[in-house]
């Protein structure tokens, strides 16, 4: 009887490891490569290069603050020409979307939703504009020189990152970017705005393709042995055994 007490007293109820993500759980940078082709390719009429830092909250809430360089030198066929280059940049939050099990380890694959707001402060040239005098008749070329404009506009981004080796990731975001500061009508419109590209007047859709080395804090992994209780039942028990020990 002492012995089987003793034995259910010892019982303990092992709890697998479990993982636990930290709070804040490292962060990426990044760079963007269809930027830096498109522009080898473009024959200099746009050229874009960007990158990104981007933190990693819970695995699940990632801010991110994209930065680049961007600019156009563009000859029409009508001979108008258009210059500018400006730094640009946008800030937002990404939200992974691929749930975690309790009882793994976190996968490093993202699926992200996220949203950006985007600014680039530039001056921009545009020579060889044909104005008509519809007074005296004619036409002059007319050049617009050192304009300066801040432009601001939104994103709604989409992706996927995934871990191709240890801490490097691989991936593509599609966004569409919509103008929030726009020209009234009949100013001279920048035919290019740096970050956003070109301005056609009703947005425009972007792709990137990615890759990035993540500075990661290792996951938590805590072992735990919970004993369970002894019920009344055991006490009672334990209390006849130590009684009859007493007595012999």
């Amino acid at each position: 009887m002492v012995h089987s007490v003793q034995a259910q007293k010892a019982k303990a109820k092992i709890v697998p490891d479990s993982i636990k993500a930290p709070l804040f759980n490292g962060f990426t940078v990044q760079g963007d490569l269809i930027s830096a082709i498109s522009s080898l390719t473009s024959n200099g009429d746009t050229y874009s290069y960007e990158g990104s830092l981007q933190a990693d909250f819970k695995h699940k809430y990632l801010p991110v603050f994209e930065f680049g360089y961007a600019g156009a030198d563009k000859l029409t066929s009508d001979n108008i020409g258009f210059k500018t280059n400006a730094l640009f940049g946008r800030l937002g939050l990404d939200f992974n979307l691929i749930s975690q099990k309790k009882d793994k380890k976190p996968t490093n694959n993202l699926f992200l939703v996220g949203f950006r707001l985007g600014m680039s402060n530039f001056n921009y040239n545009i020579t060889n504009v044909s104005i008509t005098d519809d007074y005296w008749g004619g036409s002059q070329a007319v050049p617009y020189n050192n304009i300066s404009t801040t432009k601001v506009w939104y994103e709604i981004v989409a992706g996927v990152r995934v871990e191709v080796i240890k801490d490097i990731f691989m991936g593509w975001t599609v966004r569409t970017k919509s103008l929030i500061s726009k020209d009234a009508d009949g100013n001279v419109t920048p035919w290019y705005i740096p970050g956003f590209g070109t301005n056609n007047g009703s947005g425009n859709t972007a792709i990137n393709y990615t890759i990035g080395y993540k500075f990661q804090l290792p996951f938590k992994r805590k072992s735990s042995v919970k004993i369970k209780k002894p019920n009344a039942e055991i006490k009672a028990l334990t209390k006849i055994g130590n009684n009859n020990q007493q007595t012999k």
